[in-house]
């Protein structure tokens, strides 16, 4: 089925309520419940509690751990439900309909907990509805996706929605982001309590991004996309039979090792800028803005490159430039260069790979779950979407494990030092250098033979 423009930006649509929706649970949580506010001075309310149990853990971290493990296990349920689903409305879009208003709602509800200072209470809340929220948001997610693999008529057109959607999630965002402001901005103005702002934006948000992903639920037509028969099989079969697929077995490990190669210049990068190049907190939050907004500006030009190279030859780009600059990263500092100059530099070489990993992923996995239904007969995009997810989700978890360690290296009270966080770059260049071999697994000329066949 071959979408016109309008239909491609209403479909783009969704995903900019997702990522809104998102935001707030995502990005804020810790901010809301742990230091209790946005610029070190805490101005909410301290609804969990505040110290450590086991003598470790806190209860906002357990919280976030489970919810981790809950968001890696749900999305390959509901690829396997999406694909396997019977719904009148479709299989991917029924399921989007039945998610989207409680995904909305409890992104805001997780920061109503009833009643302040009942931390048990308030505890259980909290978990109740974190684990609504990414239940929800993988049962939204997932189906949604998968369409890419139904309604792009051809790889060119595939890579252009996933374009579309790279820039609704950098749009959103940006509009996240702008939380920090409008709460500013509010409370200046209205004489409102910092904690009720809040609330009225996360609500805001939440109503808008609700209505954003109502919009391709209600008008796509799954009906008119081809055969809409479910899969038949069981969850463990349909794994099986999506990782006999070796291209997507050799990409999919290349993409963890992009996901926490990057996961870890991320998290990281504040630091490498003021510990390695002896700048401040503001140059590091410039750069990474720099980073963003290079990347946004790079998207249309990597998908006119994708025509004209390929996936796998920017693919593989990709992965060198990562590496190259995780690698001078590393000797950050040690250039008889400008600081500031080097910053810049640094910043704009990442921000190349980060924005072909923001395009051109989508459009490789759909690419390959067309060509798993021509080989088999099975739509199984939910599935291997379902998979896909998993690799950004294994990247977090592993940055999240192994950082404060690797960052401590050298150093007698494991506090973080310089050569731990050189030590740190290096990992996540042979990372990057790893999946750069991993991607010489996925062939590309293969792939596109197949499709073009039956195109």
């Amino acid at each position: 089925m071959n979408l016109s423009l309008k239909k491609k930006l209403l479909y783009a649509l969704g995903q900019f309520g997702l990522v809104l929706s998102a935001y707030g649970a995502g990005k804020l949580f810790v901010s809301f419940f742990v230091t209790r506010g946005f610029y070190g001075d805490p101005s909410f309310p301290v609804f969990l509690y505040p110290g450590y149990i086991l003598g470790f853990f806190t209860v906002a971290g357990l919280i976030l751990a489970l919810n981790r493990l809950v968001d890696a296990g749900a999305g390959l349920w509901f690829g396997y439900k999406s694909d396997s689903n019977r719904m009148k409305k479709g299989r991917r879009t029924g399921l989007m309909l039945f998610s989207a208003a409680p995904l909305a709602l409890s992104s805001v509800l997780i920061f109503f907990p009833p009643m302040e200072g009942s931390f048990l209470v308030n505890s259980a809340f909290v978990l109740a509805f974190t684990v609504v929220f990414y239940l929800c948001l993988s049962m939204y997610s997932i189906p949604y996706i998968a369409l890419l693999a139904e309604i792009g008529a051809s790889p060119r057109d595939r890579v252009q929605i996933s374009t579309m959607l790279a820039f609704a999630t950098g749009l959103a965002s940006l509009c996240g982001n702008r939380i920090f402001y409008l709460a500013d901005l509010l409370t200046a103005n209205t004489g409102l309590a910092p904690v009720t702002v809040f609330r009225v934006i996360i609500t805001a948000y939440a109503a808008v991004s609700f209505v954003c992903m109502m919009v391709p639920a209600r008008r796509i037509d799954e009906k008119r996309l081809g055969p809409d028969e479910p899969v038949k099989g069981t969850f463990g079969e349909s794994i099986s039979a999506v990782f006999k697929d070796s291209y997507f077995r050799h990409y999919f490990v290349a993409d963890i090792m992009y996901r926490t190669a990057s996961a870890i210049t991320m998290t990281g990068y504040s630091l490498f800028v003021t510990k390695l190049l002896g700048l401040t907190l503001r140059d590091a939050g410039f750069f990474v803005l720099l980073i963003f907004f290079i990347g946004i500006l790079l998207y249309a030009p990597v998908c006119g490159l994708v025509g004209k190279f390929g996936k796998r030859k920017l693919l593989f780009s990709a992965f060198l430039m990562l590496m190259f600059a995780l690698t001078m990263t590393a000797f950050a500092g040690r250039f008889a260069i400008d600081p500031w100059v080097q910053g810049v530099v640094l910043s704009a070489m990442i921000a190349i790979p980060v924005a072909v990993f923001a395009v051109i992923p989508n459009a490789l996995i759909a690419d390959l779950a067309v060509v798993h239904e021509r080989k088999t007969g099975q739509r199984r995009a939910g599935l291997y979407f379902g998979l896909y997810s998993l690799s950004e989700k294994v990247g977090q978890m592993t940055t999240a494990i192994a950082f404060p360690s690797l960052v401590a290296i050298g150093g007698a009270d494991q506090g973080i030092t310089r050569w731990g966080l050189r030590a740190t770059l290096a990992v996540a260049a042979v990372m990057s250098l790893t999946g750069f071999f991993f991607l010489f697994g996925y062939r590309e000329k293969e792939v596109s033979a197949i499709v073009e066949r039956n195109d």
